[in-house]
């Protein structure tokens, strides 16, 4: 009897793993590695060298074949140093600062193509990136003013193409503009604006993040085996 029961065991649990690998799971866990960017009152103009290295762990939750829904926590850092050939506020203020900075987002991706369909030989999309996501920064001016913004929202908004390498790993590439709802991203406005020593920087214009990067996540099966 208990032979029998076994093989009925066995029977159910390779029939549910039969149904599972014709159904794509709807939970990815993966890594995003990347590079930083600011804009502000010291850096007004992109550089490209002016990245700093980010990056973030996330999961993800396909809710259909166009929307997914990410939460993610990673860690970054931001620099930048008065272009002194830009203006003669920058020539005379000869400002810098390097910070650093802990963030969590969650974030709607929206798929233009269905690449999950393994039916189908669609195994790439481009798609958007918008969400919330809040974020703490602490970093160091060129006088050696340590500083912090203390927690604030984040807005990312962004785009990026994702393909499907094979039914478990997915490829992401993307760059997203982040509005910081911060101006003491550079420790520059705080000061009060002065045209004599060129001090200040501008109160009225928030800061602004970029993050590029490339990302790799693994699609999580779950097979389920009564006892």
């Amino acid at each position: 009897m208990r032979h029998y029961i076994r093989i009925f065991r066995c029977t159910v649990c390779l029939s549910l793993a039969a149904i599972s690998e014709l159904r794509a799971q709807n939970t990815e866990v993966g890594l995003e590695l990347g590079g930083y960017n600011y804009l502000g009152d010291i850096v007004r103009t992109y550089r490209i060298g002016n990245h700093s290295f980010g990056s973030r762990a996330f999961a993800r939750e396909h809710i259909n074949e166009g929307l997914s829904l990410r939460f993610s926590l990673g860690t970054g850092r931001v620099k930048g140093t008065d272009d002194q050939t830009f203006d003669v506020f920058s020539a005379n203020r000869k400002a810098a600062f390097k910070a650093a900075f802990i963030t969590s987002d969650l974030l709607f991706e929206y798929h233009f193509l269905d690449y999950r369909n393994e039916k189908i030989r669609q195994f790439w999309t481009p798609y958007l990136i918008f969400g919330l996501g809040v974020y703490n920064l602490w970093g160091q001016d060129h006088l050696s003013n340590d500083y912090t913004t203390s927690i604030r929202i984040r807005i990312p908004v962004g785009v990026g193409i994702k393909v499907r390498l094979n039914r478990r790993w997915t490829f992401g590439i993307s760059t997203t503009v982040i509005k910081t709802n911060s101006d003491v991203i550079d420790n520059v406005s705080l000061l009060k604006p002065n045209v004599k020593n060129y001090k200040g920087g501008n109160p009225n214009n928030d800061d602004v993040m970029f993050f590029t990067g490339v990302s790799l996540s693994y699609t999580l099966y779950k097979i389920v085996c009564p006892r």
